[in-house]
């Protein structure tokens, strides 16, 4: 069994004071640390300074990530493409997905034009997963 790759930051993060414009945009996406190239795209928009990882993540076309969970709530919005979720459906460009923390979900997947999608939870980058729940007796 070989170990993925560990995401860090592309930069230092953004400086975080009592308040900070964060624009989405012009942030610099994660990287590897094995120097790899990435399936999914990560982008930070906080620091560790910060006590919420706020970043967006990018799927391409027909992808379809694993069953997980994270410890703490989890909010999602939209930005892009269709963002499907086994059990739950389809999410389109503006909508907005709760989890609650600990619920497994899944997995996760991607329209045929792929989709961007910022999450918003608690912890620092890259967010917590749970591991998936144990199979069926």
């Amino acid at each position: 069994m070989t170990t993925p790759p560990l995401w860090r930051r592309g930069d230092d993060g953004s400086a975080l004071g009592p308040q900070r414009v964060i624009h989405i945009d012009d942030a610099a996406p994660a990287v590897t640390t094995d120097g790899s190239t990435p399936t999914i795209g990560l982008t930070p928009l906080t620091s560790d300074a910060c006590d919420y990882v706020v970043m967006t993540f990018t799927f391409p076309p027909g992808y379809c990530g694993v069953v997980h969970s994270h410890p703490h709530d989890t909010v999602y919005i939209v930005r892009r493409g269709q963002f499907l979720v086994d059990g739950e459906g389809t999410f389109e460009v503006g909508d907005l997905r709760w989890v609650k923390a600990g619920t497994p979900y899944g997995p996760e997947r991607a329209g045929p034009d792929g989709c961007e999608v910022i999450l918003i939870t608690r912890g620092t980058f890259p967010p917590e997963n749970g591991p998936p729940p144990p199979a069926p007796a």
